[in-house]
């Protein structure tokens, strides 16, 4: 007999004078009865005008998110014309879906991932995602996939498509710079 995979959550809200101005952030940390957590997906809720100025909170509170929110939101945190056409009630911004060595490579962390997304969703819920490997470098060193040489690139070019392929047999497609949307209902 399988064991069920189970979801459990934390979420952080600002609570003080300035809580308007931020996103809420909802951790899923993935896990069965025998295997204690394996991996975890990091979503920020934005609900579209709401949230004063949306990329200015994120740019002071970016999380891993960076390209997503030049993407999504125009300089003064209006919704881009290309996602203000799809009219989302709310955006699930995907930050992070890391899962322990023994599970990559299998598909479990994306499919909890959407099913995080999905549990979070209410109708007219738009998820969005940047598929790309998660690196463990601090903010002033060289990402490999921002390298020169083409040898020290490849591996990331590499994950990069095969993630790309995974999300988009989820439903996910291009939006626009390598991030990608999913219109997502409860």
């Amino acid at each position: 007999m399988s064991e069920r995979f189970v979801i459990s959550w934390t979420s952080t809200h600002y609570a003080d004078a300035d809580w308007a101005q931020f996103a809420d952030r909802w951790t899923a940390s993935f896990y069965t009865k025998t295997v204690p957590v394996f991996g975890t997906a990091v979503i920020t809720r934005v609900i579209p005008g709401v949230t004063p100025n949306p990329r200015k909170a994120f740019d002071a509170d970016p999380g891993l998110l960076d390209r997503i929110p030049r993407v999504i939101f125009t300089e003064d945190g209006e919704l881009a014309p290309v996602v203000a056409e799809l009219r989302p009630t709310l955006l699930l911004l995907l930050e992070s879906v890391e899962v322990s060595d023994e599970w990559r490579g299998k598909g479990v962390g994306l499919s909890l991932a959407v099913e995080a997304l999905r549990r979070l969703a209410v109708p007219g819920s738009l998820a969005v995602c940047y598929p790309a490997p998660i690196h463990d470098h601090g903010p002033d060193e060289p990402c490999s996939y921002d390298s020169d040489d083409p040898e020290v690139r490849r591996p990331d070019e590499e994950a990069v498509a095969k993630l790309r392929r995974a999300w988009e047999g989820h439903g996910f497609s291009l939006l626009a710079d390598g991030v990608y949307t999913r219109q997502v209902e409860p």
